[in-house]
């Protein structure tokens, strides 16, 4: 492919762009973990389910098991009186069957015995406190009721979970009942981050002098990396020479994706471009029509006996390298991971606030969002300069102004992309009107 040096911008849609790159993601090897690494993990394969669940019938409730004829219009005035023949608890069995005139006492879980299809709830009883091993039954509104059938959640053999599917709380639970005590999942992917800029200093090395700015971009990039299931590997700042981020560039060579910061337009000092073909990089497109991070690229470094290294080259202005790697990036690096799910929730909402951009662009723009009487507000973070970074802390989500429009006017319908990682930022409101906020 032509070399960036000579090439002229692509410009591609940002749709185009992102086909292009999930095109290119190949999941990658399979691992087993054991059930509590599983988190944020995704489905290898699909999990199959060894025994029916539930493996019996089973009572939803705490009361009687009883025949529903026995029961038939039951009430305070015309109680009905059974026998109690025995008990179950969840994890015994009533030996043969209720015959009629007969109940059995059983717990939530029990397995239903033969001949009963009532479970009547406790409060409906006189909890036996009248004749010994009698029960008095005052209302017949459970009849036919609080009866779990048997494989009701799956039958054995059938599929508890598919392959592709993300592993949350919810998903471990159906894991555990599986008895999937190591989960076959994809390996994380593991990524390289490298600055560039004689300018940058690391905050781990202290304040910056006069002639430095703080390095924050492979901060951000590495902890967008861990909370999209993959593995960050911060390479460091080189220096504006090429010895230098060709000595960086070597330490990545083990990584499945490669993330540079910074140099990806075409100034004297933006050298990625020069290094990377150096090393035989075949770069897929260069620019794309978003707002921010114009000057993001993609495209892969050849490895010998193992796949290419795939290259993102995101610009280093804070707010584009953050918009890009959300848009661009996240979505490679899940579908890496073998996520059937690769993009985030998009919602509706109102914009507070007229939200600009150019026109030939889709505008992502920083956006807080509020909840308030059944309408989600979205309001601007402030200034949306790319080079700014106060928008980044307050952002609820990125509004998106699609290409072609110059403007979402104040107090029309626009879609934000929920960016929903972090505990405790959340536009929801209590379901409880006294609960705090």
């Amino acid at each position: 492919m032509t070399d960036f040096e000579s090439r002229a911008a692509d410009w591609l849609s940002v749709g185009e762009a992102l086909q292009r790159i999930l095109a290119s993601a190949s999941p990658l090897d399979v691992e087993e973990v054991p059930l509590r690494d599983a988190v944020g993990r995704a489905l290898a394969t699909d999990i199959t389910a060894p025994t029916q669940q539930p493996p019996w019938e089973s009572s939803a409730m705490d009361g009687y098991a009883v025949r529903g004829g026995d029961v038939a219009e039951a009430n305070p005035d015309k109680p009905v009186e059974l026998t109690v023949v025995g008990a179950v608890l969840p994890a015994t069995r009533f030996q043969g069957e209720v015959a009629p005139g007969q109940a059995v006492r059983i717990m939530t879980g029990g397995s239903v015995p033969a001949g009963a299809d009532t479970i009547i709830r406790v409060e409906d009883t006189d909890r036996e406190q009248g004749k010994p091993g009698r029960i008095v039954i005052f209302s017949d509104r459970d009849r036919g009721r609080h009866v779990r059938p048997a494989a009701e959640d799956w039958g054995r053999g059938d599929i508890a979970l598919r392959a592709g599917t993300g592993i949350g709380p919810g998903q471990i639970g159906v894991l555990a009942t599986a008895y999937a005590a190591n989960v076959p999942v994809r390996r994380k992917p593991i990524v390289a981050i490298l600055a560039s800029g004689d300018e940058l200093q690391d905050v781990e090395i202290g304040p910056p002098g006069p002639d430095r700015i703080p390095e924050s971009n492979s901060h951000v990039v590495a902890a967008a990396v861990h909370l999209a299931g993959g593995t960050p590997l911060r390479l460091g700042i080189a220096k504006d020479n090429p010895h230098d981020i060709h000595a960086h560039l070597e330490r990545a060579r083990e990584a499945d994706v490669l993330v540079t910061l910074g140099g990806a337009s075409m100034g004297e000092g933006d050298l990625f471009k020069r290094v990377l073909d150096d090393v035989g990089f075949r770069l897929d497109f260069w620019r794309v029509r978003i707002r921010p991070g114009t000057p993001a690229s993609f495209g892969h470094l050849p490895r010998q006996g193992g796949p290419d290294q795939a290259v993102f080259g995101l610009p280093g202005n804070p707010a584009s390298t953050f918009v890009t790697f959300e848009v661009l990036v996240r979505p490679f690096l899940l579908a890496l991971a073998g996520h059937a799910r690769v993009h985030r929730t998009v919602i509706s909402a109102r914009a507070a606030d007229d939200l600009r951009t150019p026109e030939g662009l889709t505008g992502f723009l920083r956006v807080t969002l509020i909840h308030e009487a059944e309408v989600t507000e979205a309001s601007l973070t402030g200034p949306q300069g790319s080079g700014l970074v106060s928008s980044l802390g307050t952002a609820d989500g990125l509004a998106v102004v699609p290409e072609g429009v110059q403007a979402v006017t104040e107090g029309s319908p626009v879609d934000v992309i929920l960016l929903d990682d972090t505990p405790g930022l959340s536009i929801g409101t209590p379901l409880l009107g006294s609960v705090p906020r």
